[in-house]
C-alpha cells in the first residue's frame, strides 16, 4: 500500500471517529492500529534511506587567541 493511500485511509478513519462521537468500533480500532504501524514503518524506512530532511549542522569555528607580543 502506498504512503498516500495509508494517509488517506487514516484521515478517513479519523473523520469517522469524530462523526461517531469519538468512539471507534472494534474493527476500526484494528484497522487504525494496522495503518498506523504501516505508516511508522514507511517513515522509519525514509529515515534509513536519508529521504527525510534534517536541519543542517551548525558548525562554529573556534576563535584562536592572538599570540601576545612582549
Amino acid at each position: 500500500m502506498s504512503t498516500s493511500k495509508v494517509l488517506k485511509e487514516l484521515n478517513e478513519l479519523k473523520d469517522e471517529f469524530r462523526k461517531q462521537l469519538f468512539v471507534f468500533t472494534d474493527s476500526q480500532k484494528a484497522r487504525y492500529a494496522e495503518l498506523l504501524t504501516k505508516r511508522r514503518e514507511i517513515v522509519s524506512q525514509w529515515y534509513k534511506e536519508g529521504k527525510v530532511s534534517t536541519p543542517s549542522k551548525v558548525t562554529t569555528k573556534p576563535v584562536k587567541e592572538e599570540a601576545k607580543v612582549s
